[in-house]
């Protein structure tokens, strides 16, 4: 495929995924792990996690891993594409339902519509966790990932402190 197909179809797939960012882009992982590994052959599961994981540590917004997904592919203009079909929708949905939201601020069914997208955007995310643990191949991995949700579950520890443990423990063992 050339470049410019690439960029194209990088392009459309991340359009058409913008209208599903509710809660932000972690909920899409499996769809893009689905168009970069499974069917497109892009890069490997582990590229693909280890580009995630890049992006959870770096300062900024999240959505970092998508520029790089982006630049694996095509290079900066893959990067900037990403971004762009990515942000383009949802940004324009946001000043729509702002404006819309505010004028409904006594409205009963504002509430309703927040409450009910809650438990949407904690399986999207339960989704892309399930996809970025495929790439397990051994069961230190998995005590590892298990140990870090209990310690979520169980405290209001920074995230950056288990991935950082995470790191340190993954050099120590070889993982």
């Amino acid at each position: 495929m050339k470049g410019s197909d690439q960029l194209v179809d990088m392009a459309l797939l991340y359009f058409s995924l913008s209208f599903l960012c509710i809660g932000g882009t972690i909920p899409l992982v499996p769809d893009m792990h689905r168009f970069f590994v499974d069917t497109r052959g892009l890069m490997t599961t582990t590229e693909f996690a280890g580009y995630i994981a890049l992006a959870q540590v770096a300062p900024g917004p999240n959505i970092l891993y998508i520029a790089l997904f982006g630049y694996h592919v095509a290079g900066i203009a893959g990067a900037l594409t990403a971004l762009t079909a990515i942000s383009f929708a949802p940004f324009v949905m946001m000043v729509i339902t702002t404006r819309m939201f505010t004028r409904l601020q006594q409205n009963p069914w504002r509430e309703v519509v927040l409450r009910g997208l809650a438990p949407v955007t904690v399986g999207l995310m339960f989704a892309g966790c399930m996809v970025l643990t495929r790439g397990f191949a051994d069961w230190r991995a998995w005590a590892l990932a298990g140990v870090a949700f209990v310690v979520f579950m169980t405290t209001k520890l920074h995230p950056l402190w288990m991935i950082g443990a995470g790191a340190v423990v993954g050099v120590a063992f070889g993982m």
